[in-house]
């Protein structure tokens, strides 16, 4: 299932959920980076300012299923990240991107992943790029060439996308099917 980020946008706000879509998939992917794996309880504790978590509506566990499914696939050459359409305001977008790297920022920091200074160096650009991301000015500049600001915007979800499975694969990478391990028991 494709998650779009006006319904889950709805249904998070329906919710009562404390982050927007973009957050809410960032602190996932950050969990998922810092600890390897999360559970959808795991990331649901961050969602809401109360303990009791409502019953997920379909987009939410879809986007759980999707991260998931992506992180721990091999043959994987990106994310689905979800951000606004491109028919929503070029700020809404910018705005969605900087907090999507924030909360990968959270998300890793509460997974108590491996120090920056242990990071390999595959890994250690990408956090650096994502620290960057998420200082990024979410102000747009009237007199910018906005036709090179959508380039560059595009460049960017472009790139987390990839980054991110380059980051988890460097940090948590597959374990090799041996015969042992593949043996019925």
């Amino acid at each position: 299932m494709s998650v779009s980020y006006p319904q889950l946008a709805n249904d998070l706000q329906d919710m009562g959920a404390i982050l927007s879509p973009s957050e809410s998939q960032g602190v996932l992917i950050g969990l998922w980076l810092g600890g390897g794996r999360a559970s959808e309880a795991e990331w649901c504790t961050e969602l809401f300012d109360e303990p009791a978590v409502p019953a997920m509506p379909a987009s939410v566990r879809a986007l759980f299923a999707q991260v998931v499914e992506q992180m721990t696939t091999a043959d994987n050459l990106g994310l689905t990240l979800v951000f606004p359409d491109d028919d929503e305001s070029f700020g809404d977008r910018l705005f969605a991107v900087i907090e999507f790297a924030q909360s990968v920022l959270y998300g890793y920091a509460i997974a108590k992943g491996p120090a920056v200074a242990q990071l390999p160096p595959e890994a250690l650009e990408v956090f650096e790029d994502i620290q960057a991301i998420a200082q990024l000015d979410s102000q747009v500049d009237a007199a910018a060439d906005a036709e090179e600001d959508e380039i560059n915007l595009n460049e960017i979800m472009d790139y987390l996308s990839a980054a991110l499975i380059v980051m988890y694969i460097s940090l948590h990478p597959p374990v090799p099917a041996t015969e042992a391990s593949m043996r019925q028991h």
